[in-house]
């Protein structure tokens, strides 16, 4: 602690797997959202305009009520 790792979600696409939205974001080390968790819970943080509702709700990325999100942890720096 604290989480610094990079991290890129990335919203698949279930049609033509041509259309993957993704962002990426590097944890900010002082912010309490990435610290050693005291309560049940850390404020949130993450990426609130990473795709929109209409987006979101096409056949490309929901199908049959379902989507998929790929979350990549870098582990560089980590010591094992």
């Amino acid at each position: 602690w604290p989480f610094e790792q990079h991290v890129t979600l990335m919203l698949l696409d279930q049609d033509s797997g041509q259309r993957h939205l993704s962002d990426s974001f590097r944890p900010d080390p002082t912010s309490s959202s990435f610290k050693r968790p005291t309560t049940e819970m850390n404020i949130a943080s993450g990426c609130p305009l990473f795709v929109s509702h209409a987006v979101l709700e096409t056949r490309t990325y929901i199908v049959d009520d379902t989507l998929f999100i790929k979350v990549d942890v870098s582990t560089e720096g980590l010591v094992p």
